[in-house]
């Protein structure tokens, strides 16, 4: 029986959007000597930001938790001659992330920081941009990835002496697309406070990102009429 003649070729589809959001990502990490009072900053700092989105204006729930972890910290202890001799406990550390999507507001992001700078304290801030439906780009990353297949496979077809067929299987695993840059980092709260509009003027180039797909396809031996 005569094996299947396939050609199987991996596209890409790649994309520039202009960014339609600015994104504040408040990091927090901080050491208590109990677990309660762990929790209770965490509660106490997100509580923060939300009057500070309020105090700008804007929806209280804005504000979204994307990670929150307290970990029991030790550290090993070691005689005079390097040997172990026993853990020591340091504390409970809290690391907790914060994100909050703005438009593309100058005037409201450096209100935003300045405020923020006045009532957290043992914080860094990332400020990037990014979209606020990647939907259309992802799809339209797609559709380039397959014609990119496509275009790739009859230029290989043809020079083989071969005709492409029918599409026997496409291959695609959908997983979350990250359409970001990042543009700045504020490592305490007086850089924080010293944050104005003209400091934050940050004109973004376009966001890239791009997606694969692969295409397996049918091949015939008879030469295209062209």
């Amino acid at each position: 029986m005569e094996t299947e003649k396939l050609i199987t070729v991996t596209g890409r589809g790649n994309i520039h959007v202009a960014p339609d959001v600015t994104r504040v990502e408040i990091k927090i990490c901080s050491l208590f000597d109990t677990y309660q009072k762990a929790y209770k900053c965490a509660q106490a700092n997100l509580k923060d930001v939300a009057d500070v989105a309020v105090e700008c204006g804007l929806d209280k729930k804005l504000p979204k938790t994307i990670r929150f972890d307290i970990n029991k910290e030790t550290h090993n202890v070691y005689d005079r001659n390097d040997h172990f001799d026993h853990v020591e406990f340091d504390g409970y550390k809290l690391r907790q992330h914060i994100k909050v999507d703005l438009g593309m507001d100058n005037e409201l992001l450096a209100k935003f920081i300045n405020k923020l700078g006045n009532c957290l304290t043992d914080f860094e801030m990332e400020i990037g941009h990014t979209v606020r439906d990647p939907r259309p780009s992802q799809l339209k990353m797609l559709e380039r990835a397959v014609k990119d297949a496509t275009e790739k496979a009859k230029i290989m077809a043809q020079a083989a002496g071969c005709q492409l067929g029918l599409v026997k299987s496409i291959d695609y695993t959908e997983h979350e697309i990250h359409i970001y840059s990042q543009a700045r980092e504020i490592h305490e709260c007086p850089e924080a406070m010293c944050c104005d509009a003209a400091s934050l003027d940050i004109t973004p180039d376009d966001l890239c990102a791009g997606e694969d797909v692969t295409v397996t396809w049918y091949l015939s031996n008879a030469k295209s009429a062209s």
